[in-house]
């Protein structure tokens, strides 16, 4: 489901409508004070006034709660009288929430609360965090869509409250917003700032997430989540030793929680200690809340070993959890084609299909006008070839609406009133995947004992193999980047990829990948195949911009028809001779165009282009920065640019 918190006050005065509360003047200025985080003026305020009404001892409660005097609150039991319905709920919810006697009762108390007329927002926030534990985050989610939009911006409980449920469903961008509104009051919330932590972190601002986190840590630095949160960004940027550092100063690390080991894992492994990493992940999956992300380095750790001996035993320990998480399965077929199982491996990269189509595969809108043109052109395609699916010709004449619109393709497109779901349907849904077998040789006629010592000799390492795939492998894998539906992911130049997990898995691919391993042992040897994916380009747009890839040897080979491009000196690759630090982090050596250009350029770097054509493959270091070349390719649904990338072994860290 998508969310949305731009939300406003509905003022009228029918139960369940917040209204502005009345409290006395010194009440209002302790209301104002808590609000700013100035809880030293706050609190001696509130213990030398007296309570006026009902909104003066709700306030003076939850003022408490949110300072964290939680037995001055229950300090509060019997010294007022309530007269309105929704404050004597209210209250008894506040003090089950502290108490945790029983979540459920105080949740039903919130409900009576916030359907009062006259409830205050400190109630509704209230009501909001109880759905939160007791993970009832739909309900929450539609009491938000209805009863508010836009709430006050001093009712920062109120907005932490349903910050939280933005990012317990995944709105990054809308719990963030949120969070941030918090801050603009009082730049000291603890919860405001470890919001802001993970929301950065998830959208992809990993130093900007370390700033928050190391603020809330200085403000709560006893508080297991934001030493949690510090330790994820300090792995993610590579500097692994202050994550341990982190851990070393819990107060009893082997007491920690099975996120804290499964963190210090990624640290040891970044460190290149295998040993440690894998004590640190098995400590992890001790207890009985076993962290995805522990199960998932611990298969990467065995997949990349050189036995599959600890490969097996983790799978018999841990079916459900492996079987039942993607990235696991993902990590299962890579483990099969290893062992040169094909038909193992299609099977969980299917099975990886079927588990991403029960799944919200969409992205939120506006939707990039390239992605419209290209999913229309397919099923055009389709329609023509006598192969159009039930569900894609209901997606047909929705997607021509937006296809029709304009042909700029910087312009974004929205839905039209009633149109999001047919719209989403359209875009997410895989109307048409070829399940098609491939026998016979799937690489070319190529003499690989010479590409090896080619590759070894050259500086920088990079061979150029043309005829790289067969005929009918190549045929093959052209007409399944035609007809299959499963160019899900959108990026900012324009272009569209296709992964292994989202049903990028064709049998005469992963065919070619086990044919090439064993061509190649003395260059890919025992490095298992990582990741496997396909880009298609927008002929009005450019490529992917200057990057590296974690792999050690990535084989990147181009299947549009020669006649599609219409400059053979471009429409290819350009790759660098210097290879990415391996102390930079994924953000900055797969995304910081800037600081690369800077690196490469006091590095003196040279760069080697190479043009495009059919059925070339470049087979190079991962590690070198590399680009997609200009392109000059005629329009036309079959003239786009498609590029098949296998990455083998890992180099650097992600």
């Amino acid at each position: 489901m998508e969310l949305s918190y731009h939300v406003s006050i509905d003022r009228s005065q029918g139960p369940g409508a917040p209204l502005r509360i009345m409290l006395s003047r010194n009440f209002s200025q302790v209301r104002k004070l808590r609000s700013a985080g100035n809880f030293a003026a706050a609190l001696p305020l509130l213990r030398s006034s007296a309570i006026e009404s009902d909104e003066d001892a709700f306030e003076a409660m939850i003022c408490l709660f949110v300072s964290g005097n939680f037995e001055a609150v229950l300090g509060q039991v019997g010294k007022h009288e309530w007269r309105s319905p929704w404050s004597r709920n209210a209250s008894r919810a506040l003090v089950g929430l502290i108490t945790q006697k029983d979540t459920r009762e105080a949740l039903s108390l919130a409900r009576s609360a916030v359907g009062e007329p006259g409830v205050a927002f400190d109630a509704v926030a209230l009501y909001l965090i109880l759905l939160h534990t007791n993970r009832l985050i739909e309900e929450a989610h539609g009491y938000i869509l209805t009863n508010l939009r836009e709430p006050p911006l001093n009712e920062t409980l109120l907005h932490i409250a349903m910050a939280e449920i933005a990012a317990t469903t995944g709105n990054w961008a809308g719990a963030y917003s949120l969070a941030l509104s918090v801050l603009s009051l009082d730049i000291n919330n603890f919860r405001a700032l470890l919001i802001s932590s993970l929301a950065a972190y998830e959208l992809g601002n990993i130093h900007e997430s370390l700033g928050y986190a190391i603020r809330a840590q200085r403000i709560a630095p006893a508080l297991p989540a934001i030493v949690l949160q510090l330790m994820r960004c300090q792995n993610r940027i590579g500097d692994y030793y202050a994550a341990i550092g982190a851990f070393n100063g819990l107060g009893d690390p082997e007491k920690a929680p099975p996120e804290f080991h499964a963190e210090l894992g990624v640290a040891y492994s970044g460190l290149g200690d295998r040993t440690k990493a894998v004590d640190a992940y098995k400590k992890a999956l001790s207890t009985e809340r076993r962290p995805a992300l522990a199960v998932r380095n611990l298969l990467d750790l065995h997949i990349h070993s050189a036995s599959s001996e600890e490969l097996w035993r983790l799978v018999e320990q841990f079916p459900a959890d492996i079987h039942g998480d993607i990235d696991c399965v993902q990590r299962l077929g890579l483990a099969y084609l290893k062992e040169g199982n094909l038909e193992r491996g299609f099977e969980m990269f299917t099975k990886c299909l079927s588990m991403t189509e029960k799944a919200e595969s969409f992205a939120a809108w506006p939707v990039p006008e390239p992605r419209i043109r290209h999913d229309y052109e397919q099923l055009e395609l389709l329609q023509r070839r006598g192969r159009l699916t039930e569900s894609a010709a209901l997606a047909l004449p929705v997607l021509k609406r937006y296809y029709d619109r304009t042909g700029d393709p910087q312009t974004p497109l929205y839905p039209e009133s009633g149109d999001a779901d047919p719209l989403r349907r359209a875009l997410g849904k895989v109307h048409h995947w070829l399940d098609a077998s491939f026998s016979g040789k799937a690489l070319g006629e190529t003499d690989y004992a010479a590409v090896e010592a080619s590759y070894r000799k050259s500086a920088p390492s990079l061979v150029v193999i043309d005829d790289f795939l067969s005929s009918p492998a190549l045929s093959e894998l052209r007409r399944f980047c035609e007809e299959a539906t499963v160019w899900k992911s959108q990026y900012g130049n324009g272009y569209i990829g296709a992964f292994l997990s989202e049903g990028f898995c064709p049998r005469v691919l992963l065919a070619a990948a086990d044919e090439l391993r064993r061509a190649m042992p003395g260059v890919i040897g025992d490095d298992a195949l990582i990741q496997a994916w396909a880009f298609k380009y927008d002929q009005r747009m450019r490529g992917i911009n200057l990057h590296a890839d974690l792999a050690k040897i990535n084989v990147n080979f181009w299947i549009t028809p020669d006649e599609a491009c219409e400059d053979r000196e471009t429409g290819g690759l350009i790759v660098y001779d210097v290879p990415a630090p391996r102390n930079w982090s994924f953000q900055d050596y797969n995304n910081n165009r800037a600081k690369i250009e800077a690196y490469l350029k006091d590095r003196g770097a040279q760069s080697r282009r190479v043009p495009y054509r059919e059925n070339r493959c470049v087979l190079f270091d991962s590690t070198l920065f590399h680009a997609t070349d200009e392109l000059h390719f005629k329009p036309g649904y079959a003239n786009r640019r498609v590029n098949v990338t296998l990455l083998f072994g890992k180099a650097l860290h992600f």
